[in-house]
């Protein structure tokens, strides 16, 4: 009969260990942050990959630090994108992070139209509404500055939960290559990368660089729908 300390993690724990992995996986992106920030968050890397040999009170203790320790990994790498640091264009590495952080005001209001849009827009490219024909409601707001970029990220919610980043970077398109392959869809490319945690699609609209970071559950082909919506 296997001992007390032998309790295999229950779906919660097992929920809790995969989020904090995850966001401790974000924040080690290529943000500069401090050297001493990226061991330290490394450290807590290697601390997680034995938790399943830990006895259960261990493993207990361990989720209720790991959720503060993402957490404050998280706020740290939000200060590394906030304050950049290297001359030139932010990496579009970046621009998915931002995407990825959370809100710093209230959605956008809803400014009608006819495709309906928000009140919000970068230049001449205004954020969608895609509350009537997708599902897909602006529940929050973003401004980041990224090595003097100004990067605005809207945020929205489906029915289900899922939350995506929709952010669009001022001035002309960066450099650099998208993450993922391109895909052709209305006569337009779009390049989408899919992984584990996250689907990432990248693609020029209007003169700017725009992405949408979103929960891998969430299919590729309605983030394709979403981003070509307004790319006419």
């Amino acid at each position: 009969m296997p001992e007390e300390n032998d309790t295999p993690l229950t779906e919660e724990e097992l929920a809790l260990a995969r989020e904090g992995e995850a966001l401790i996986s974000a924040a080690t992106a290529d943000v500069h942050a401090p050297q001493s920030l990226r061991e330290a968050i490394e450290r807590d890397r290697q601390r997680a990959t034995v938790r399943a040999r830990a006895p259960f009170w261990r493993r207990h203790r361990w989720g209720v630090v790991a959720a503060g320790t993402a957490a404050a990994a998280l706020a740290a790498v939000a200060i590394a994108l906030e304050t950049g640091g290297d001359n030139g264009d932010p990496s579009l590495d970046k621009v998915y992070a931002a995407a990825q952080l959370n809100p710093t005001s209230a959605a956008p209001a809803v400014a009608g139209g006819e495709p309906p849009v928000l009140d919000a827009n970068v230049g001449a490219l205004e954020f969608p509404d895609w509350r009537e024909k997708f599902g897909w409601k602006a529940v929050g707001r973003r401004e980041s500055d990224l090595e003097g970029r100004r990067v605005t990220t809207v945020f929205y919610r489906n029915a289900e939960g899922a939350r995506l980043g929709y952010a669009v970077v001022a001035g002309d398109a960066l450099g650099g290559n998208p993450a993922g392959r391109p895909v052709e869809h209305k006569g337009k490319t779009y390049d989408v990368a899919r992984g584990d945690e996250r689907t990432i699609v990248t693609w020029t609209q209007q003169g700017h660089t725009c992405a949408i970071v979103a929960p891998s559950e969430v299919p590729q082909s309605t983030l394709v729908d979403l981003a070509a919506s307004r790319n006419v």
